[in-house]
């Protein structure tokens, strides 16, 4: 399968390694995402959710900052039209990122605002530059918190931290929200790509249908009484060991010993 070009000219993307690296590039806008960047994003995505040869994804921002939100005129713009400029822009892309099913890898550096930081609630490995700011500034803007922040953020950090967030507006810096586990790891700036791309390859090595599996177990459980999840977990476990994936991986480590 042929990746499919971005439209907008703001998105670069290449494959290396079964990584689908998908790269803000819009570095004298900070990375503000526009209508036209969002359908790149979900286009992008679909696309990695159908490809067998497409382990993993890791998205990247140019520039000195990870991504400034929604580029507010363009935004505008598209609620002037339709009645609704979250639906016509930023909707599909948080619904898609949020149901995405293989490994998304995240690198930040600078200012994260708005969905820069809410998507990073849907990805599985987040790693930060030393100079991260995490900012969600949806009251100021007279919104709400999209993309279940309202939920995550709250359940991640405790009600407190999320309020200062969520509702006074105040910026987590990169250790507050390692301390706090949004993030994996904190590096410093110059080590930010090769950080983030070594979980991407790691993660894309890995068995598909395992990865698949344990990361719909880990979305799922904080839904599930205790007892029906171990129930369901054992279930699946007994039936990913009959599975042509797991038959392959015990053989060879069998016949290496």
């Amino acid at each position: 399968m042929e990746l499919p070009a971005p439209e907008s000219g703001q998105i670069l993307v290449k494959t290396t390694e079964s990584v689908m690296a998908i790269t803000l590039n819009r570095p004298d806008k900070l990375n503000a995402l526009t209508g036209a960047m969002y359908q790149d994003l979900v286009s992008l995505l679909a696309f990695a959710s159908d490809s067998d040869d497409i382990g993993a994804v890791l998205i990247e921002g140019e520039g000195k900052s990870f991504c400034a939100g929604n580029d507010l005129a363009d935004f505008l713009a598209a609620g002037n039209g339709t009645g609704d400029g979250t639906e016509a822009g930023a909707a599909p892309f948080i619904r898609a990122v949020s149901r995405f099913e293989k490994p998304l890898v995240v690198a930040v550096q600078g200012n994260a605002v708005g969905v820069g930081t809410t998507m990073l609630l849907h990805a599985d490995i987040v790693v930060a530059a030393d100079d991260a700011r995490f900012i969600t500034p949806f009251v100021d803007l007279g919104a709400v918190p999209e993309a279940g922040s309202s939920k995550l953020l709250p359940a991640w950090l405790g009600y407190q931290r999320a309020a200062r967030m969520l509702l006074v507006g105040e910026p987590l810096t990169a250790e507050e929200a390692a301390q706090a586990g949004l993030v994996a790891r904190v590096v410093e700036r110059a080590q930010l790509e090769g950080a983030a791309r070594q979980y991407a390859v790691a993660l894309a090595a890995k068995p598909r249908r395992a990865m698949r599996e344990s990361k719909r177990l880990m979305r799922e459980a904080a839904e599930m009484r205790l007892h029906d999840l171990v129930d369901h977990d054992l279930a699946l476990f007994a039936e990913m060991l009959k599975g042509d994936e797991a038959k392959a991986i015990l053989a060879a480590k069998l016949g290496k010993k």
